[in-house]
């Protein structure tokens, strides 16, 4: 057994051992009581010697689990003493057993944020650089990632840019244009005056 095994078994007894009243640790301590060990059954044994085998990334647990109801997952989960919630999506538990192995997404969910921002750097150099609010929309209308209401909404909030969640898809783009664009050109008439 090496220091790794030897810690995790020592703090398995020191929970078990702060689960106890008084009466029952004064009572083992008198050695008028015993503790047992017991294996737990494990229901999910090949599951999880397929995914330690085979896994590399979350969708290798995806494959590996795919017949399974979320009702299923939440028990796999549970055997592994994951924190999963019932209102976790099927995804989302997928990513926490694959975590729990020490697996990613393929894409590298770690670096999910930075991609994010990776994708985005593009398209607001490129609004940045727009010499009109017209040129800067046109642009805009013309971006494939940004067909859709909840891309531009996650768009602007990577600019920085206060958007609610009711204004329409045209009244989302006006309101980046002018904050993106409108300011530099403000900016370039001020210093022009000065």
């Amino acid at each position: 057994m090496n220091k790794r095994d030897t810690e995790k078994v020592l703090r398995i007894v020191l929970n078990f051992l702060e689960g106890l009243t008084v009466e029952q640790f004064q009572e083992l301590i008198e050695g008028n009581a015993e503790i047992h060990y017991k294996a737990k059954e494990k229901g999910f044994l090949k599951e999880i010697q397929r995914i330690e085998r085979e896994a590399r990334h979350t969708t290798d647990v995806e494959k590996i689990l795919e017949g399974y109801t979320k009702k299923d997952l939440l028990q796999f989960g549970d055997e592994l003493n994951l924190p999963i919630k019932t209102r976790d999506t099927k995804k989302v538990i997928y990513q926490k057993i694959a975590a729990h192995f020490g697996l990613t997404d393929s894409a590298g969910h770690e670096c999910k944020k930075i991609s994010e921002a990776e994708q985005w750097k593009p398209i607001e150099d490129a609004l940045r650089n727009s010499s009109t609010l017209e040129e800067a929309k046109e642009f805009l209308l013309n971006q494939d990632a940004l067909r859709l209401k909840k891309d531009i909404v996650v768009f602007a909030k990577h600019l920085g840019v206060y958007v609610n969640q009711r204004y329409t898809k045209q009244e989302l783009l006006e309101r980046i244009v002018n904050s993106v664009v409108g300011s530099g050109i403000r900016g370039r008439a001020m210093r022009m005056e000065d």
